[in-house]
């Protein structure tokens, strides 16, 4: 009996070891399909070079002589400056991590006007108690008495009218593209009419925090009133601003914030003592006033400093702020040494004491920078 058990499974040993295991041992070759061979053949080396070289910066052929000028008008009424000029479109089309300072000329062409030119803000405003314009945009003259304070609430709710009214231009669509392909670093806007952040992809946070978003306000924005108080944010309401001595009893030179309001009224029934209301006021950054998020845009321009971004748009603006003044020529001096580009466009020439604060041009574009859409 036990010789037969034996002689069974001697004989089972036998057939089974004629049928192929169902994971074969490491000895055993395994067979290869065609896609597989196929995908051996290609060497990680050489795939990776490929990758590499479509991805590639196309190379710069020309560079004009520093300070050159590009006349808009002249080039596209058919003058030739066609070097300088494709120059100019290598940068807008080939550079990878741009940097756009941005002032009051992008958005002129759509009906907000600028602070200096011979139509702007600082002379039409000028009266028999506004020696300039440029006062209104100073705190400690702005609250200075209720007549300058009605002007000044009527100049934001005139130009929060306009900015509704407005449509985003020609140069705002052409930032918002370069946004959308991943090519702009950031935009940093001296703008308060808020025409660019509503572009899909020239976005902003109110308040400012990180990460940062792609456009920075830094002056602020006529579309919010924030609370000197609580900080509530709330978007702009121009009928609760008095600006002028015979508007309805319900508007206030500077009106009272409705939550400080609501949680002081809290307070008393608790038997609380109070903590005072608030103010609203436009959030819009005036002179002789501390920057509330000065710190944060600091440390966001030293982050984008490191990024090392290789070209630099300064785009409608005299760089007349000292802060800002300050960003650019930190920004072009980053970029100069690394060899990037950097880029002047205005319908003025900048002034010499200008040019030896920033220390390098590549190009100034002169002219509307709208035009710079269609060369783009």
């Amino acid at each position: 009996m036990v010789h037969e058990l034996m002689l069974n499974s001697t004989q089972n040993d036998s057939n089974d070891s004629e049928l192929l295991p169902l994971t074969p041992p490491a000895t055993v070759e395994k067979r290869r399909s065609d896609s597989q061979t196929k995908r051996s053949e290609v060497k990680p080396k050489k795939l990776l070079t490929q990758l590499r070289g479509s991805n590639r910066k196309s190379r710069l052929k020309f560079r004009p002589q520093p300070f050159t000028v590009l006349d808009l008008n002249d080039h596209l009424d058919g003058l030739r400056d066609d070097k300088n000029a494709d120059f100019l479109r290598y940068a807008l089309r080939h550079s990878r991590r741009i940097v756009v300072i941005a002032g009051a000329g992008v958005s002129v062409a759509a009906g907000i006007p600028d602070f200096r030119s011979k139509e702007g803000l600082f002379s039409s405003l000028k009266d028999k108690n506004c020696a300039s314009g440029k006062d209104l945009f100073d705190y400690n003259q702005v609250y200075s008495s209720d007549e300058m304070s009605y002007k000044f609430n009527g100049m934001i709710a005139n130009l929060h009218r306009l900015s509704q009214g407005a449509q985003p231009t020609a140069f705002h669509s052409m930032l918002d593209e370069i946004a959308s392909e991943g090519r702009l670093q950031r935009l940093y806007t001296q703008n308060i009419d808020g025409l660019d952040t509503r572009m899909k992809h020239l976005n902003t946070k109110i308040p400012l925090e990180k990460p940062p978003p792609v456009t920075i306000q830094l002056h602020g924005s006529v579309n919010h009133v924030e609370c000197n108080m609580c900080s509530k944010i709330e978007n702009f309401d121009p009928s609760i601003f008095r600006c002028s001595s015979q508007d309805v009893d319900e508007a206030q030179v500077v009106p009272t914030c409705p939550q400080c309001e609501e949680f002081e009224s809290v307070r008393m029934i608790a038997g609380l003592r109070s903590k005072g209301i608030g103010k609203l006021r436009p959030r819009v950054v005036l002179y002789n006033e501390i920057h509330p998020e000065g710190d944060l845009i600091g440390e966001i321009a030293a982050s984008d400093l490191k990024k090392k971004p290789d070209c630099l748009i300064i785009v409608g603006t005299s760089l007349q702020i000292p802060g800002v003044k300050s960003l650019c020529k930190q920004l072009v001096q980053a970029i100069a040494d690394r060899k990037g580009i950097i880029l002047y466009m205005n319908k003025e020439l900048p002034t010499k004491s200008l040019i030896d604060i920033i220390g390098s041009i590549d190009l100034i574009v002169l002219g509307d920078c709208q035009e710079v859409s269609k060369l783009f």
